[in-house]
């Protein structure tokens, strides 16, 4: 019997482990995002002189207002800023909203669907056809062992309200993907400057493709290392493409940075989501002198916080 209490012994140290490091993660969002800087950079995060994107992303995080970010960065609550400066037009079609994945119904939903959480990244479930996916799929895939925020240093999303909302299944029409062409822009005090595009993603690839542009569709060529597995393809502009950038003006105004995504389907643009932390802070797949490209962009504000 001693081997039985050696494996409880194990399991309970795990376990005390786990249960130090979330509070250390929940209580210390700050520390945790310079340990995993390091971690992730080998360089200790400069918050004193912050200078390319990612350390800047982190010094908005914790010294400037984002007071405003829980709300904005909801994918609910969301619709209606998008809605309250006159782009309600652009709003994907919405089905229902839940509090848990317990309350979904299927027999009230149409027989395809796309389910999102609220409040993540990449939290999301298609549908095409709700004969072929089970109650217990849906809540195998939105079931999380603790809050999303926690475990990268955003503790802006801790302040959302989990929901679970239910939105037409917009389809890739342009023949260019696979799945929808995903256009994410990166403003800076309002002005879209640079446009990061994803394509080709599917449930059962790892990866998908990606390039970067800027303002006037020119594809930025020193964006990726050279040895990267990201080749050029040359997308082409897409048709809404003008009236994205207007609409991103207007939903980024007031911002020292947001990143503003949109689908386009038949031609018009279908708003994504808002966010403020793209990959938390923590994007490698730029090279550093693009990093600093983007960095110079962020004006930062007046500090209102204090280490």
């Amino acid at each position: 019997m001693f081997w039985l209490g050696g494996i409880l012994g194990a399991i309970f140290l795990y376990l005390l482990i786990q249960k130090i490091q979330f509070i250390y993660r929940l209580h210390r969002p700050q520390a945790y995002t310079a340990k995993l800087f390091y971690q992730r950079f080998h360089r200790r995060l400069n918050w004193d002189k912050p200078r390319d994107f990612n350390e800047k992303i982190h010094w908005l995080k914790f010294y400037s207002d984002t007071s405003r970010w829980p709300e904005l960065t909801d994918k609910y609550r969301a619709r209606r800023y998008v809605h309250s400066k006159g782009l309600g037009r652009t709003l994907n079609k919405l089905y229902a909203v839940y509090n848990s994945p317990q309350d979904i119904e299927l027999q009230d939903l149409p027989n395809s669907f796309v389910l999102k959480a609220n409040n993540g990244s990449g939290d999301i479930l298609l549908v095409p056809n709700k004969t072929k996916i089970t109650r217990g799929k849906i809540l195998r895939h939105f079931r999380r062992r603790r809050p999303f925020g926690v475990d990268t240093a955003e503790p802006h999303y801790l302040k959302i309200s989990p929901r679970i909302i239910a939105e037409k299944l917009l389809q890739e029409d342009s023949g260019k993907s696979v799945s929808l062409i995903d256009y994410k822009f990166f403003c800076f005090d309002g002005e879209p400057k640079y446009i990061y595009v994803c394509w080709d993603r599917d449930e059962h690839k790892v990866e998908h493709q990606r390039e970067t542009y800027d303002s006037r569709w020119r594809l930025v060529k020193n964006a990726y290392p050279r040895s990267g597995r990201y080749q050029s393809r040359g997308l082409s502009r897409p048709k809404s493409f003008e009236q994205m950038k207007k609409m991103c003006r207007t939903l980024a105004k007031g911002f020292p940075f947001v990143r503003v995504d949109w689908y386009e389907v038949g031609g018009q643009p279908v708003f994504g989501e808002l966010t403020f932390t793209p990959a938390a802070g923590f994007i490698d797949y730029y090279t550093p002198n693009f990093l600093h490209t983007l960095g110079r962009q962020i004006k930062l504000p007046q500090k209102i916080r204090l280490p």
